[in-house]
This record gives C-alpha cells, sequence and structure tokens, in this order.
C-alpha cells in the first residue's frame, strides 16, 4: 500500500474516531470553467477528508486520524473519511451517472480494505456506512457501481 501526503486545513482539532464513512468524488470536477484535481476541489469549497485513493491504490492521506476532517454533515465529530476517486473529468452529474456502474480498480477495493481494517483495528471502529447511508436525502456515494455488501463482509469487522 502506497502513501502520499496531501493536507487539507479543514477540519476539527481533535477527534476519536469511531465509524468510518466511505464516499466517492470524481478525481478531477470541471467547476466555473477550471478543471480541480479532488484536493484543490475539497480545499475550495472548505471541506476534508482523511484520505482518497487513487485508481492505482496510492493512498493521499489529508488529516491526521486525531483530526477531525469536515466530510460528512452530523458525523464530522468522531469519524474517518475516505474518498474512492472516479477516474475522469466529471460534473455532478455525470459523475452521477459514473458511480452507478462499476468505477472502481482492483487496486483501490484492496487499498481500501486495508485502510478500512488498519483503521478499525486501531480505533476500535464499531461503524462503518457509506456516505448515502447517513445523508440518504442528500447523497448518493459510494453509489450502485461498488459491491457494498460484499465489502462489508469481506471486513469481517
Amino acid at each position: 500500500m502506497q502513501n502520499a501526503y496531501m493536507p487539507l486545513s479543514s477540519g476539527r482539532e481533535k477527534q476519536y474516531p469511531k465509524r468510518i464513512v466511505v464516499h466517492c468524488m470524481a478525481e478531477y470536477i470541471d467547476t466555473d470553467g477550471r478543471d480541480y484535481s479532488a484536493v484543490e476541489f475539497l480545499d475550495k469549497i472548505g471541506l476534508s477528508v482523511h484520505a482518497l485513493i487513487t485508481p492505482s491504490g496510492v493512498i493521499i492521506r489529508c488529516r491526521e486520524d486525531g483530526q477531525g476532517a469536515w466530510h460528512a454533515k452530523g458525523y464530522n465529530t468522531n469519524s474517518l473519511g475516505v474518498e474512492i476517486l472516479v477516474p475522469g473529468l466529471h460534473t455532478y452529474e455525470s459523475f452521477l451517472t459514473a458511480i452507478k456502474t462499476r468505477y472502481f480498480t482492483p487496486r483501490q477495493y484492496e487499498s481500501l480494505k486495508e485502510l478500512c481494517i488498519g483503521w478499525a483495528n486501531a480505533h476500535d471502529i464499531v461503524h462503518i456506512d457509506r456516505h448515502s447511508d447517513i445523508s440518504p436525502n442528500r447523497k448518493h456515494d459510494p453509489g450502485d457501481g461498488f459491491p457494498w455488501t460484499s465489502f462489508v463482509d469481506e471486513l469481517n469487522l
């Protein structure tokens, strides 16, 4: 599992994680006529996440586990957030279409499993949720293109 570090400043100074929230977002998002990388976009809108996972399986750490991140409204005081990066340039509408079918790579899937198992062991995690589970009327990720049930079964938490 290869790691990189691209810090994001938005978030609480401290937290004690007990939950993991799995998200996905476009690797690059076209907004206001400019293309943004995922980290640039999160920074621009004042959000953050603990980790992003590239299609090649590299984990980009953006916040330390003990720091809060602003990634899941109402759940930012005790959760670790991870984003699976959907390849390609997307508007929000094309992103919603992309996550209806398989969009992740085997390397992303394995890195996500390793990261979640590591977090669970390090922090006594008691919940793992999809973003859409905790905000069902607002969010759709990680979408139907991600095999949630089998993923959770494989984690064996």
